[in-house]
């Protein structure tokens, strides 16, 4: 039987009953799945089944609420039970795991969406570049419109338990079939998209153990992670400071909401030194913002592709299976000269996972994680503007401002101008206001 890739070689999990035949259908050669009951996200015991069905039945919300024909990303942000198991009810044999809730995340949203596990708490901003076009109704039409970038993560919030070992982020293949080997085609893809950035990124790459090495308990997943230079951003908020807007511009953020190292300006080598100084000085009282968008130009996540020249389809990476984005925490004490990133070695701090609506996602998924919707306030329609193809989710405290209300680009550069009051002149001489209008 497969092991399920988001508990081989967790320790937290030891107890809990071995899910296989996960794959089953989907290759050959895979047994049935043996999952036992399952725990909701309302805290309801059912069986795997049942917990099943209810995850597929949210998620298909989300998928209808795309309009017809068009692209859109759904991403989750999993976060694992505080408790891994419930004691079983009268009947019921062995205790009852509780399953990973993940959280719908809407994108393009005026509001970033909460998120907060055992080692983070904070908030999320994803936003992407619509493939069918660009056009005023989009929130961050501006943002797109002066940039190359498809798309930007952004992440903002306190570390509830401070980092220890060493920090990783990246994607990590924490849901895929292991049993099968790497195929030529996708080794020689892979090893593309890396030459066009191993001199911008330091990254560890690891295509996970296979076949019988995956069912070790201390097996390694799939992995392309980077340390914390992957982020094109960071800025550091002492406690007490105001915190920065994430939803707003930050390119040219003010100097009042703390340290701001940018990877453009700075350079890897110095990026990179500075980076090491924040990981040093990581604590419970400062608030991080992370940016990442830096790599929109390799990976296509709309049309699920990797743009290496040709386009790629991730198909052959991923199969039917999401990508998750993660940051963890390594402890590289605890195996001495073993360069792997071993499941038992890392802390997640955060777990982002998502897909393109393009793809058919696996039914495995369902029976992994608790699917639930997104937190109070956030709506899970997306709105299709009326002057083109761009379209947005929408949250509570968002604004659509009507394409014949929307001022044209000179009236909003007058606006932005610094007048002097009249009162000004009245009070002052001729020369003095002349003055004053130079320096404004």
């Amino acid at each position: 039987a497969m092991q399920c890739c988001t508990t081989r070689g967790d320790q937290d999990t030891e107890d809990q009953p071995t899910i296989g035949g996960l794959f089953s259908g989907l290759w050959p050669g895979n047994s049935q799945s043996r999952a036992g009951p399952s725990q909701t996200d309302q805290g309801l015991l059912l069986p795997a089944d049942a917990s099943a069905a209810r995850s597929a039945e949210v998620v298909g919300r989300h998928v209808a609420a795309v309009p017809a024909g068009r692209k859109h990303l759904l991403a989750y942000s999993v976060s694992q039970p505080s408790q891994p198991s419930q004691p079983s009810r009268r009947g019921q044999r062995g205790d009852i795991p509780r399953l990973p809730t993940a959280q719908c995340l809407p994108c393009n949203t005026t509001s970033a969406v909460p998120i907060e596990n055992d080692y983070f708490k904070g908030q999320v901003l994803l936003l992407y570049r619509p493939v069918e076009g660009l056009d005023y109704g989009h929130p961050y039409y501006t943002h797109f419109a002066t940039r190359k970038r498809n798309w930007e993560f952004r992440i903002q919030g306190r570390f509830k338990k401070v980092p220890k070992g060493e920090l990783f982020v990246g994607a990590v293949l924490r849901d895929f079939n292991y049993d099968q080997p790497v195929a030529t085609s996708s080794t020689l893809a892979m090893n593309t998209a890396m030459s066009l950035i191993k001199y911008q990124y330091r990254i560890y790459f690891s295509w996970g153990a296979r076949c019988k090495e995956a069912l070790k308990p201390d097996a390694e997943l799939g992995a392309a992670v980077s340390d914390l230079t992957i982020f094109d951003q960071i800025i550091v908020t002492p406690g007490g400071r105001p915190v920065p807007p994430v939803e707003e511009d930050l390119d040219e953020v003010n100097d009042v909401y703390g340290l701001s190292l940018m990877r453009r300006d700075l350079g890897l080598a110095e990026y990179s030194r500075m980076c090491q100084e924040v990981v040093g000085s990581l604590n419970s009282e400062d608030t991080y913002t992370f940016r990442l968008w830096g790599l929109s130009q390799l990976l296509d996540v709309m049309n699920w592709q990797l743009k290496i020249g040709a386009r790629v389809s991730l198909d052959h990476f991923m199969k039917d299976f999401p990508i998750h984005i993660c940051m963890y925490e390594l402890d590289r004490e605890s195996v001495d000269d073993d360069p792997r990133h071993l499941e038992f070695r890392k802390k997640y701090i955060f777990d982002l996972m998502g897909w393109s609506s393009v793809v058919s996602i696996s039914p495995a998924l369902y029976e992994r994680y608790a699917f639930v919707d997104p937190p109070r306030g956030f709506e899970l329609s997306v709105m299709r503007q009326a002057s083109g193809g761009s379209f947005h989710s929408l949250n509570s405290g968002s604004f659509h401002v009507a394409e014949s209300e929307r001022k044209p680009f000179w009236r909003r550069w007058i606006d932005r101008l610094r007048w002097i009051p009249k009162a000004t002149c009245a009070n002052s001489s001729q020369d003095e206001c002349t003055g004053l209008a130079a320096n404004s």
